[in-house]
């Protein structure tokens, strides 16, 4: 008799999976849950087995899940068995710090070596975390892998990814084809043959989705190569945790993209699912008779209150009860997520079952704007179509300096960093002022792009391609504007919080601010609030930008923030990051909150120019 018995949950997955359930059933994303809930610091945790294991299996227990989810710190196993350097935490997972990256030529990948999966890293780690479970639960471990293309983006970096892309696709695919044949494949190999029974092997593919690489890219440098494992492995492949269906405009043809990657069955979940609604959602997988996914927000979850929790569980639960092929899925349950707001969850789902329904056919979800009522969406990294411009007066307009203008704004639209080097260089030749190049040419074009990302016709690739050229030209400038003591709008000071070290948005962020015409201080990735405040004091920038990642790092933000303002420094702070939202960021008592790139520079130039007062200074 094994120890932790959760029979009666992997029935009802079961069921769901195969033909119906009666009773909907539900699985959580919870390690560092656990983690939290276990009392083991993080370092610990994620290196001995037996650890992590029971802090699963007993968290599973004691908040009543109907079956555990073994899923670890997947994105870092492989990159690290390769030499990535792994930051160990205290009280989050640990995170690959490639700012250092160890694959940047054809030499770097030359040196790396397929790891040993017996023996490299935190693999075996992994096989015994795989053996507890089955000791421990007496059911079949589900092995879990990187999926290339985010492994490719830890061991590159996600920004020199897509440059290389653009640059040297076939350099790429070289890369890729090694990750998948040289690293993946053997290790999935290998524990297959460790656990035979296992259902399937199953990946997470983090960056791959819209609006981080477009449609072509997701197809051509994720998807390919997911199916070249599907061909090399012995037990079934499967990575069903792509998102961006909010952005896709033809959303089933979206969908069978990710039926390639999970023929078994669809996961859609949030924000997306929020946003385009569940119902059709599940009508497709009623139409092809497939077993349907439904994602409660992480956000939700963690923020509440318990009253939202509840109506976004029970909406999802009541949509995709009929037909009984349905399951919950709640998202990435942290170490900062509630204990109160686990257990509103979990009631809300026993509430449901007991059919005690106080929002029965409530619909909150699918009323935002699809991006197929806008413009369409890229499917490729194709250059930007340029606006047109007003015809000029020749009698009053010099001819030549405005067609030069106009073709170093058609670099940066183009992502042509030679040709905005070449031109801004020509145009200094030629006497045009450095201000009409910098607004005129440089900082229009990316006003173009972080409108256009708004709109949702470019998705991340493109802006920073486009924010690549801006700063090639921009590096012509910098010595003339130095020289000529010609002073930037304002400067700003951006840092990636302790607890993190991701910078994709941070750096993006930056770029965009200097094509907008500002200094930009970059402190880097794992910052201690000690040290922003420290900088803060020394260079006093117009803007403090904090950037986090992950919902761990968020509460850093927060204490970065009250060391700022209990040192006296009467300065701006904003903030942003994929998990933050603006009610955490007027929570935490932040000036202002970026939802992304464009959105971050449109408040700093307002907080710069004054036409936003400052949330401390107003209260």
């Amino acid at each position: 008799m094994p120890e932790f018995d959760f029979s009666e949950g992997y029935t009802r997955l079961e069921k769901a999976m195969a033909g119906g359930s009666e009773v909907m059933p539900f699985v959580a994303q919870m390690h560092e849950f656990a983690m939290k809930q276990s009392g083991a610091p993080g370092h610990r945790f994620y290196s001995d087995a037996e650890t992590f294991v029971r802090g699963i299996c007993e968290t599973t227990r004691d908040f009543r899940f109907d079956v555990p989810s073994l899923i670890w710190d997947v994105y870092n196993v492989e990159a690290e068995a390769l030499g990535a350097k792994l930051v160990l935490f205290d009280d989050m997972a640990p995170a690959i710090d490639n700012v250092e990256p160890i694959i940047t030529d054809e030499k770097s990948l030359a040196r790396l070596k397929s790891p040993n999966p017996a023996t490299a890293g935190r693999m075996p780690f992994v096989q015994e975390v795989l053996e507890r479970f089955r000791e421990l639960t007496g059911r079949a471990p589900q092995p879990g892998y990187c999926a290339p293309f985010t492994l490719a983006a830890q061991c590159m970096t996600f920004e020199r990814l897509i440059y290389q892309i653009r640059d040297n696709p076939t350099f790429v695919h070289k890369v890729m084809t090694f990750l998948t044949d040289e690293v993946l494949v053997p290790y999935m190999n290998h524990m297959a043959r460790a656990f035979p029974d296992a259902p399937v092997l199953d990946g997470s593919d983090a960056v791959a989705s819209l609006p981080f690489i477009t449609a072509d890219m997701q197809e051509e440098f994720a998807l390919h190569y997911i199916e070249r494992m599907q061909r090399q492995c012995s037990l079934p492949v499967v990575c069903d945790n792509w998102w961006g269906d909010s952005y896709a405009t033809d959303l089933e043809a979206f969908w069978r993209l990710k039926l390639r990657a999970t023929p078994t069955y669809l996961k859609v979940q949030d924000p997306d699912l929020f946003r385009i609604g569940a119902e059709p959602a599940h009508e497709y997988a009623r139409k092809h008779d497939l077993p349907l996914v439904l994602g409660v927000d992480n956000n939700v979850l963690q923020n509440g209150p318990a009253e939202e929790i509840g109506k976004r569980i029970h909406e999802y639960m009541e949509i995709g009860e009929p037909g009984g092929k349905t399951i919950l899925y709640l998202c990435s349950l942290s170490a900062e997520t509630p204990e109160e707001h686990v257990r509103a969850a979990v009631g809300a789902i026993g509430r449901f079952r007991a059919g005690d329904r106080p929002w029965a056919g409530l619909r909150l979800g699918g009323g935002a704007a699809r991006p197929d009522d806008r413009a369409a969406a890229p499917t490729g990294a194709q250059p930007i179509a340029r606006p047109a411009k007003a015809v000029e007066d020749p009698a009053t307009a010099d001819e030549a300096r405005e067609e030069l203008l106009d073709d170093i704004f058609d670099s940066v639209m183009d992502y042509d960093d030679e040709a905005s080097v070449r031109l801004v260089t020509r145009a200094l030749a030629d006497g045009v002022a450095v201000k009409e190049i910098l607004d005129d040419a440089l900082i229009s074009a990316m006003d173009e792009v972080g409108a256009m990302f708004s709109e949702g016709t470019i998705f991340v690739p493109e802006m920073l391609m486009a924010a690549r050229a801006m700063k090639s030209g921009l590096g012509v400038l910098r010595p003339v504007l130095t020289k000529t003591a010609s002073k930037p709008k304002g400067t700003v000071m951006l840092a990636t919080v302790q607890g993190d070290v991701h910078d994709i948005g941070k750096n993006l962020v930056g770029m965009m601010l200097e094509g907008a015409g500002y200094s930009v201080v970059d402190l880097g990735v794992n910052q201690t609030k000690e040290d922003i405040v420290a900088r803060a004091e020394e260079i006093r920038p117009d803007v403090i930008g904090l950037s986090a990642l992950l919902t761990t790092s968020m509460p850093s933000m927060g204490k970065t923030l009250a060391a700022i303002r209990e040192r006296g420094l009467n300065l701006p702070v904003v903030v942003g990051g994929a998990p933050v939202t603006q009610e955490f960021a007027d929570a935490i008592g932040a000036d202002g909150y970026g939802e992304n790139a464009p959105g971050a520079v449109a408040l700093v130039e307002a907080l710069v120019s004054g036409a936003r007062e400052p949330a401390h200074n107003a209260a």
